[in-house]
């Protein structure tokens, strides 16, 4: 299964990284997205929350088939608004250690 992991507040995608090793053993195919204003030295970067979402369905439309959508923190958010922009194609989200917000 396709699984897009979305790290939440200041942390990048190499958050995920021993937990993609362990998706990959597993037989899955992890996709750590890295959302525009969080990655190393961006201090000066600016993203608005349309840039974070554009690029979590990116993730989500490149993966094949159905796809888990996982959100850490303040990425639940993230992970939700990717479910309702993509029913057919979200199969499940996973929020750990947040919630989704309005």
């Amino acid at each position: 299964m396709d699984i897009v992991l979305i790290a939440g507040l200041w942390l990048d995608a190499s958050a995920w990284d021993e937990v993609a090793g362990e998706l990959r053993r597993l037989g899955h195919r992890p996709h750590p997205v890295a959302l525009p204003g969080q990655t190393s030295g961006s201090a000066g970067q600016q993203a608005t929350l349309a840039d974070q979402v554009e690029a979590v369905l990116q993730a989500v439309d490149a993966a094949s088939g159905q796809v888990l959508v996982v959100g850490h923190s303040a990425a639940c958010t993230l992970a939700w608004i990717a479910a309702d922009a993509r029913p057919e194609e979200v199969a499940t989200v996973a929020l750990i250690g947040g919630f989704p917000g309005r």
